[in-house]
């Protein structure tokens, strides 16, 4: 398998097959339906543009899974991105991409100083959040009902990685009444 980053030169069109298949089985990232074409494309070129770091993982000529992560905006939450779009081709499962996707997710953010790293999951996708679990991600909360896929509501599962070392010259407040 190889692990490689998107960018303008990359064909998105490599994207397609992979997110209809997500998608026909139901899988959670964020279409109710088999998508068009043009429509994984543009969503793959909108990430692109907005600076996320969107990973492709393929085997021979075809996509088996992908993820992306997205800095915050502002100057006081650039330590902090998110991790989306997760996924794994039906006929890739159980052979590691997703373990081997969100490795290198995690260590990209490490890398560009990203203190802070966030994701949500659909409450019922426990292979996810186990996946997530065994990177060192933690349950931060949950959003009760937020995913609404027809009649059904799932909850989202709020997770986060603190991934600074301890060595960081900072000055912790949390929720403490300081400054202005």
């Amino acid at each position: 398998m190889k692990l490689s980053w998107v960018d303008r030169t990359t064909d998105l069109s490599a994207l397609v097959p992979l997110v209809q298949a997500v998608a026909a089985t139901g899988g959670a990232v964020g279409w109710l339906q088999v998508p068009p074409p043009q429509e994984v494309t543009a969503w793959a070129s909108g990430l692109i543009d907005q600076g996320t770091s969107l990973l492709l993982a393929t085997e021979g000529a075809g996509a088996v899974g992908c993820g992306a992560w997205t800095r915050m905006a502002g100057p006081v939450l650039r330590n902090v991105a998110s991790v989306s779009k997760v996924m794994t081709h039906p006929d890739a499962r159980g052979r590691g991409v997703a373990d081997a996707v969100v490795a290198r997710l995690v260590a990209s953010a490490r890398y560009a100083g990203v203190e802070l790293l966030t994701l949500d999951a659909r409450g019922n996708n426990h292979a996810a959040l186990r996946l997530y679990a065994r990177h060192g991600f933690v349950v931060t909360g949950r959003r009760p009902d937020a995913v609404a896929v027809g009649a059904e509501r799932f909850d989202s599962v709020l997770m986060h990685l603190d991934l600074r070392t301890g060595d960081e010259p900072i000055v912790r407040h949390g929720s403490r009444h300081v400054g202005p």
